[in-house]
């Protein structure tokens, strides 16, 4: 989902995204990048959904119109008459009081899942009430709020059919030489976020890296930020085929939840 604010650039943003996945273009009056992202989409075989607007749905050949919360469930109504064709989603009521069906909906979007920084994300349901809502409501759900690397594997199982996110999946994290060895890090207009790894000796045919340090800045704090270079730093050592000692609090607790994490690159007895 673009949001002017969070991402000012969503063309790049755009170009890096995987096929197959779905755009909205929520522009609050300047649509100024309507066409870039419709021929970007077009070209990588990505859906786009144009926010709360058809009529220039209509005229960018949009796949569809994601719309606002309203109980009356109007807008979808009346366009999934006029667009049989057309994507319809809308974002769905925090009290959940819909005066209408859903079945003119091809998905609701539910949020806040996770703490997040939107101004209206409230305040967040969980895992408890994410599958309390994918189970009673007659309408797939895509799950929106909080949702990044650290945080997508725990909607597995939820009853969700896909997750939706503004900043949180487009941050990249790169990988860097260090005098010591080698640090993931991530950089952004509030400063960077890192792990650090210092190497550490050999054992039993692969090289060891201690994961010494975590920083992420105070602004984006609460946005999973550590977990995705966290997520960076497993997906590294399984690829190198190097294993890692946490002496940083938040590593040996990451694998302490994920022992499956500490079972495939942990040195063995180390958390």
């Amino acid at each position: 989902m673009t949001d002017p604010d969070r991402v000012p650039n969503p063309v790049a943003v755009a170009r890096r995204l995987p096929k197959g996945c779905t755009i909205i273009y929520r522009h609050f009056g300047a649509p100024d990048h309507g066409q870039a992202l419709r021929d970007i989409t077009h070209d990588r075989q990505q859906q786009l959904l144009i926010g709360n607007d058809p009529a220039l749905a209509v005229s960018l050949k949009a796949d569809g119109v994601h719309f606002t919360r309203d109980p009356k469930v109007a807008g979808p109504i009346a366009w999934r008459a006029k667009r049989p064709d057309w994507i319809i989603t809308m974002a769905g009521l925090k009290d959940d009081a819909y005066l209408a069906p859903l079945d003119s909906l091809d998905a609701l979007l539910v949020s806040s899942i996770f703490p997040s920084r939107s101004p209206s994300a409230g305040t967040p349901i969980g895992m408890d009430g994410l599958r309390e809502r994918a189970a009673r409501l007659p309408v797939p759900i895509i799950a929106l709020g909080g949702i990044d690397a650290g945080t997508a594997p725990a909607l597995v199982g939820t009853g969700v059919i896909g997750l939706a996110a503004i900043g949180g999946l487009v941050m990249d994290v790169e990988k860097e030489t260090t005098e010591k060895g080698h640090r993931f890090v991530i950089h952004t207009e509030a400063g960077e976020a890192e792990l650090t790894l210092a190497k550490m000796r050999d054992r039993n045919g692969h090289q060891v890296f201690n994961a010494n340090h975590t920083f992420t800045p105070n602004a984006l704090r609460g946005e999973g930020v550590a977990g995705k270079l966290y997520a960076a730093m497993v997906a590294d050592a399984k690829t190198e085929g190097y294993k890692i000692i946490p002496s940083c609090p938040y590593i040996e607790v990451k694998f302490k939840r994920h022992p499956e994490d500490r079972d495939a690159v942990g040195v063995s007895g180390s958390a």
